[in-house]
């Protein structure tokens, strides 16, 4: 089949792992249109990148890519499915007026989830528990940004627990929480930097990626907190880790779900948070268990490939 994917060119976590996974299961005839610049130029997810924050690499080349005559295709039929990054509207409104295809899907990738009445199309979001006639649809592990991390597997481990993010979340709920881990875990590896802007890309700080993901393999243990949404592309990196992910709860679906206690530890409260951590430190070998699984469930369910299988199941279920 052929696929437009018609993008916006800001950087969007979901849309753009989607769109990785797509083309890497099915090459070229996925087509990214207009061109997303940045995702070929090392960016993922980060609206400001400097240099020493991208991926170069990891998303698949375009060399072979035709963007020619996508007005004309459309008119003819010969695009089987097109998706759009909800931020695309517009421009899908002048594309599509006269196209023909078989089933239209937009994806919603936003912090807040955006309200959208039903239509001749199926709507993906992040945010949701997939009670609100969306079709839930989180974020992923690129492949290639799994195996930057695993460079780093045998980093040796210095500390028991480990946190490393921004302030941008409300009502400094992060803030708080290093804060008291820092108290019960003085060995752990706790940093907290600014947010990036135009003005200041490189707030004190803030690690580059390499570094990143190499201080987070130094941690037996990690914690994942909410941001400006629940689903956190940090989850996924902390899942990617050779640590034992421990991760607040959140009200959102997960296809194919890591389980409490097998794949990850979960925590409703700061207490449950700390008990947690604790149990992991005194019980290395139970530790261990859970960290592999949950590697091991992330490489068979959570890659990018995995995920526009996801996709491509639900749209070939109503547009068979």
């Amino acid at each position: 089949m052929n696929i437009l994917f018609i993008t916006h060119p800001y950087p969007n976590y979901v849309p753009d792992l989607l769109l990785h996974g797509l083309r890497k299961l099915l090459g070229n005839s996925v087509v990214d249109f207009p061109r997303k610049d940045c995702v070929y130029d090392g960016v993922l997810g980060l609206g400001v990148c400097p240099d020493d924050q991208k991926s170069y690499g990891w998303f698949p080349e375009d060399n072979d890519i035709d963007r020619n005559d996508v007005q004309t295709k459309l008119t003819n039929g010969f695009f089987s499915y097109i998706v759009l990054d909800i931020r695309s509207i517009e421009t899908a409104l002048c594309l599509l007026s006269q196209a023909k295809y078989k089933g239209l899907a937009i994806i919603d990738g936003e912090d807040n989830p955006i309200a959208m009445k039903p239509g001749e199309f199926l709507f993906f979001q992040r945010e949701t528990d997939g009670t609100n006639c969306s079709i839930p649809l989180p974020m992923a592990m690129p492949e290639e940004i799994f195996m930057d991390i695993n460079q780093f597997d045998n980093e040796a481990k210095k500390y028991s627990v480990g946190f490393i993010g921004s302030l941008s979340d409300q009502q400094g709920f992060r803030e708080r929480v290093v804060a008291d881990l820092i108290k019960y875990f003085p060995d752990g590896l706790f940093k907290l930097s600014g947010v990036a802007s135009d003005d200041n890309q490189n707030p004190d700080g803030r690690l580059g990626k390499k570094d990143y993901y190499k201080n987070l393999q130094q941690c037996e243990t990690l914690v994942t907190l909410r941001g400006a949404g629940f689903d956190t592309f940090r989850y996924w990196e902390h899942a990617a880790c050779n640590a034992v992910n421990v991760v607040e709860e959140f009200p959102l679906f997960i296809p194919d779900r890591f389980e409490d206690n097998v794949h990850q530890l979960s925590f409703s409260s700061e207490k449950s948070l700390i008990m947690n951590i604790e149990t992991m430190i005194k019980d290395k070998d139970r530790a261990l268990e859970i960290r592999q699984a949950g590697r091991k469930h992330l490489m068979h369910s959570h890659l990018t490939i995995h995920r526009a299988k996801y996709f491509l199941d639900k749209m070939k279920a109503v547009y068979a």
